[in-house]
């Protein structure tokens, strides 16, 4: 046993399913804890038969997966030496061959990760690409952005609204459906800032400081509970009083925007508690 854990310590892991629940224990009706999404590295903590413990790069979080949905490989998939793109949509579309009657190989979530072949000519539509788990494929230019520039927190709030409408989901980090804190960490993460996982982790983080609501600027996070060490939903503010969040409040089961002077978020109702939060640096220009 010793010997097949060693094994793994030494190949590279990734997420090789569009994207998949991370699980309290190994178990399908077990609480689901997290997500990992397609392309995504991760460390092997603990496996069995059918079932693998992983623990997420960006954020450490540990959750169970079904075995079959990682791929291994010896050499890193994202080494300087590879050009690689990102899904800059949603979600976007893998095709067998530079053509779409055929219907897609796969549907990938915002922020996969593809290794570039061939680019084609300059202003051409396709692009081949390889997967995490080896499968050649073409995806359209205008699903990918392979030069990224961070944001500064100024162009978070129009940046966002691509993602309303999109649904809540418990324990969401993809767009087939975020979570609160899966939202706003997504959201910073664009930026270059890692968020902790959690809003109760997220509002204590060292990375930020406390600001009067007041004094927001767009970009800054609002965090609502029953007290301080009970912080349960987090937004991100983006001026004249609103916020955008994913939530599944006010019969709005999706990433959609509430008012701070709203009944249920101005400290009246369900949460008593507000606070916000500025970051303390932000990569690029602070504005």
């Amino acid at each position: 046993m010793n010997c097949i854990f060693l094994a793994s310590t030494l190949l590279f892991h990734y997420i090789n399913v569009p994207v998949t629940n991370m699980r309290e224990v190994p178990e399908n009706l077990s609480e689901v804890v997290s997500q990992a999404y397609f392309s995504e590295q991760v460390k092997v903590i603990e496996e069995n038969s059918h079932w693998t413990k992983i623990e997420t790069t960006v954020d450490h979080y540990q959750g169970w997966i079904k075995s079959d949905q990682l791929c291994h490989q010896e050499n890193d998939f994202y080494a300087n030496s590879y050009t690689t793109a990102k899904v800059n949509r949603c979600m976007a579309h893998l095709y067998h061959t530079p053509d779409t009657i055929y219907g897609p190989l796969l549907t990938i979530p915002f922020e996969s990760m593809l290794r570039v072949i061939d680019l084609g000519n300059d202003n051409g539509r396709w692009i081949k690409v390889l997967t995490v788990d080896g499968r050649e494929a073409f995806i359209q230019r205008g699903d990918i952005i392979l030069h990224e520039i961070p944001l500064r927190r100024d162009q978070l709030p129009s940046y966002s609204l691509q993602f309303l409408g999109l649904p809540y989901t418990w324990g969401g980090r993809s767009s087939f459906g975020y979570d609160c804190s899966g939202f706003v960490q997504m959201l910073y993460r664009q930026m270059g800032v890692y968020l902790p996982r959690d809003a109760k982790d997220q509002v204590k983080w060292e990375g930020v400081t406390p600001i009067e609501i007041d004094y927001m600027l767009p970009g800054d996070l609002l965090f609502f509970g029953l007290s301080e060490d009970k912080v349960r939903h987090v937004g991100m503010y983006i001026g004249s009083d609103k916020f955008i969040h994913a939530t599944v409040a006010e019969n709005a089961p999706y990433i959609h925007i509430s008012k701070l002077s709203d009944p249920e978020w101005n400290g009246s109702g369900k949460w008593l508690y507000r606070a916000a939060r500025k970051l303390k640096k932000t990569t690029g220009k602070e504005t």
